[in-house]
């Protein structure tokens, strides 16, 4: 249940906590939360940073605010955004398997329509800052795994704002969140890609030749390699943890 929280953060805390509590069922769709009352002297926190935290939370549609009724509980998968996410991979320090599969799925799915999307669209501006960046990625030394992560996602960037869909480009703004929070955890996804860099630069010539099938073909080659090893890692990772 709830516990006492530091006097840092309270807001964050509070909000975190209470997440938690939705998110691994303690409280289930329909049902109210304690009330503030309750909450507060839970939390050991004032009213107004408990507030705060259910507006949050409000806002992250995981709860509804009723006058009257008080702070309901909403089914966040039929409620919430994508950003959810973000709190799903690592809660409460523990791996969610489906949270990640859902996000490596997703990953391969935009990426790869967006490959097509931008071979099709792209300017000769964008072609030349994805040729630029593949051209960066090809040159790194052995030694700079976050610069070719970090270059990794403005390749894949450059290729979103270039399909000129603004809905693959918010996605990706949620995805960016959720990659450069865990960047550590995820450096695996990229260990077969630092072996074969030319992958990009093939990538970027496609694009400037405009063929599509084989811009998508070679990113999901690219992204799918990536989410494999992954995974397989996230489920050792899993396995051995301590119970």
């Amino acid at each position: 249940m709830f516990k006492p929280v530091q006097k840092q953060s309270l807001t964050q805390q509070v909000f975190n906590q209470i997440r938690d509590s939705i998110l691994n069922n303690t409280y289930r769709p329909g049902q109210r939360l304690p009330s503030e009352r309750e909450l507060c002297d839970a939390l050991h926190i004032n009213r107004s940073s408990l507030r705060e935290a259910l507006k949050r939370l409000e806002q992250a549609r995981l709860i509804e605010i009723r006058h009257g009724e008080g702070s309901v509980v909403l089914d966040f998968k039929t409620t919430a955004g994508f950003d959810l996410l973000r709190d799903m991979v690592m809660p409460n320090g523990e791996l969610n398997l489906l949270a990640l599969r859902s996000i490596a799925e997703v990953r391969t799915l935009v990426t790869t329509h967006m490959a097509r999307l931008c071979a099709q669209r792209a300017d000769k501006a964008y072609i030349d800052e994805i040729s630029s960046i593949a051209e960066q990625i090809e040159q790194l030394g052995d030694n700079s795994n976050k610069q070719f992560q970090n270059l990794d996602f403005a390749f894949h960037y450059a290729m979103a704002q270039a399909s000129q869909n603004l809905a693959l480009v918010l996605i990706l703004n949620s995805i960016r969140d959720i990659y450069f929070e865990f960047q550590d955890f995820f450096e695996p996804m990229f260990s077969m890609a630092r072996q074969e860099p030319a992958i990009y630069l093939k990538i970027a010539e496609a694009i400037r030749k405009k063929d599509a099938n084989k811009a998508a073909k070679l990113t999901e080659k690219l992204v799918e390699t990536g989410n494999r090893l992954f995974l397989d890692l996230a489920r050792q990772m899993q396995e051995t943890a301590p119970q």
